[in-house]
């Protein structure tokens, strides 16, 4: 028999916060087809965004470790966007690959059907929520948007006493992420500018459908480059998994199950130990949904390393470079936010993630919080050599997605 390890990946929030501005002188299967096609190029869309992100993030951090939820992250992105009008929404909407503006009521209608989606996997939790300033009143059509498509709270919240403002916020990231995810944000970034900060958590706990027996984990040699290695527990199993080795591009895929989730695991393997790379700069041209259907089952023998991953960083450069530089600047447009006839744009988009894998399966929590400102043979798989992953839903849709390249 197995143990009965946990395979636990936390995903950070997101958080947006929004400040106050002024102008300076200086998947249901039960869907009418229609609404599934949507449905099928929203997640395509979604994780062109995802790869993308992951692609800025990954050069930013070199040959670390990488852990970030795309789904937190545009999940706290698309409601800031259901509030922005002008330049600032163009910019939001293609950043986030939907495309133009115009797209609001059909991606706020996807974000409906996928919240009660992931709802009915008990596997994964996500949740939203939206902090306004005492005092300030949000608008009617956003309230109802946010609730309704993003299933999100609303609270009103005093950001003047920045310390216990902080300490709420994150006391509800900590029980959103199973305390996996703290200190996501610190008390000064806000004060009596702050109107507005949107936090979005995303915590998944699952245990592997066909677990990997503690007793079989063996200290084994990872190679960090060509000639470089060192040893880390290296965890072993038999069994029929999901595979492919996809010879001419490179690298091989392998999919790992969870029991009683739609969630599964995709990791992908350069087939050179300096491969990594040349594997993400082809992530781009890969559907990974297209890429699952390609893959087949068959006996496997699979090493793979125990690791556990921390990560944190603020997303304003990324999302910058992605496009979205027009929010954090003093033109910036929220004009459909607040009642109030102030200007905002957001101050900083943070995000912090977590994920340890271990025998047993799965735990992993996200966070990411937004401020809004005022303007100032068995054939074999062995990862012993970096690679990439990601946790996919049932219709691919990539929740999670990283990079080891020292499992130590």
């Amino acid at each position: 028999m197995g143990s009965t390890l946990r395979r636990t990946i936390n995903l950070l929030t997101i958080v947006l916060v929004l400040r106050e501005s002024y102008q300076r002188e200086i998947g249901d299967r039960n869907l009418p087809r229609m609404a599934r096609l949507s449905d099928a190029e929203l997640v395509r869309q979604s994780n062109d965004f995802a790869i993308q992100l992951y692609k800025q993030v990954s050069a930013e951090t070199r040959n670390g470790n990488v852990v970030i939820s795309p789904l937190s992250i545009s999940a706290c992105l698309s409601l800031a966007a259901m509030g922005a009008g002008g330049l600032t929404a163009e910019e939001m909407f293609g950043g986030l690959r939907y495309g133009k503006a115009d797209q609001k009521q059909r991606v706020a209608d996807w974000y409906r059907r996928l919240m009660r989606q992931l709802a009915s996997d008990s596997s994964i939790a996500v949740a939203n929520t939206l902090y306004v300033k005492e005092g300030y009143t949000v608008k009617r059509s956003f309230n109802e948007v946010a609730t309704n498509s993003f299933q999100s709270e609303v609270h009103e919240l005093n950001f003047a006493q920045n310390e216990a403002a902080a300490k709420t916020i994150n006391d509800w990231v900590e029980r959103k992420t199973n305390n996996k995810i703290k200190d996501l944000i610190a008390p000064d970034m806000l004060d009596d500018f702050t109107r507005m900060v949107l936090v979005n958590a995303v915590h998944f706990k699952g245990s592997w459908k066909y677990q990997f027996d503690m007793h079989n984990t063996r200290s084994m040699r990872f190679w960090l480059s060509e000639t470089g290695s060192h040893d880390v527990p290296m965890m072993f199993i038999k069994e029929d998994f999901v595979y492919k080795n996809f010879w001419e591009e490179g690298f091989s895929a392998l999919e790992l199950s969870y029991s009683g989730s739609t969630t599964t695991m995709l990791v992908l393997l350069p087939n050179r130990r300096e491969g990594l790379g040349a594997l993400e700069e082809m992530l781009p041209s890969l559907n990974l949904v297209e890429l699952r259907n390609k893959m087949t089952k068959e006996e496997l023998v699979v090493y793979l390393p125990k690791f556990k991953i921390g990560f944190s960083l603020e997303l304003e450069d990324v999302l910058t470079t992605l496009g979205m530089s027009r929010m954090f600047s003093d033109a910036a447009e929220f004009p459909d936010l607040l009642e109030s006839d102030e200007h905002l744009k957001v101050s900083n988009v943070i995000h912090k993630a977590y994920i340890e894998v271990n025998e047993e399966g799965t735990e992993a929590a996200a966070a990411t919080a937004m401020q809004y400102y005022r303007i100032s043979g068995s054939s074999m798989f062995a990862a012993n050599h970096p690679f990439i992953y990601a946790l996919l839903s049932e219709d691919g849709l990539v929740q999670l997605i990283g990079k080891v390249t020292n499992p130590a």
